[in-house]
């Protein structure tokens, strides 16, 4: 039985490593020397309400993260932010993480659908 216990644990923790989620994305910055985009696909049988960014950390300046189409979030110094708005899974949506002004620091951000 602790083997088949021990197995199963082993499975669980590989698949989760090797999971990828097309509709959220989660990520850490430190270099602040290029911009990032990430784009979230929907899928097709699931009914989606809202999207959402989390973003927390520091940075030294302001950071921009922009959506094709929509505002420009802009932010600076400590941040501790949740963001979303209405989607109802019809489109692909890219966010593009811009270093703006900043240099330095570290920041833990996650988009959703």
């Amino acid at each position: 039985m602790k083997k088949i216990i021990s197995l199963l644990a082993i499975l669980l923790i590989f698949s989760c490593e090797i999971y990828t989620s097309k509709d959220h994305k989660k990520f850490t910055v430190t270099d602040f020397s290029k911009k990032r985009v990430d784009t979230l696909i929907p899928y097709e049988n699931k009914s989606y309400y809202a999207y959402y960014i989390k973003v927390r950390g520091q940075i030294n300046d302001s950071i921009k993260i922009q959506r094709k189409g929509h505002f420009d979030v802009i932010l600076s110094g400590n941040v501790d932010t949740l963001l979303n708005g209405d989607y109802y899974g019809t489109d692909t949506i890219i966010w593009t993480f811009d270093p703006y002004r900043a240099n330095r620091g570290k920041l833990e951000i996650e988009y959703g659908l």
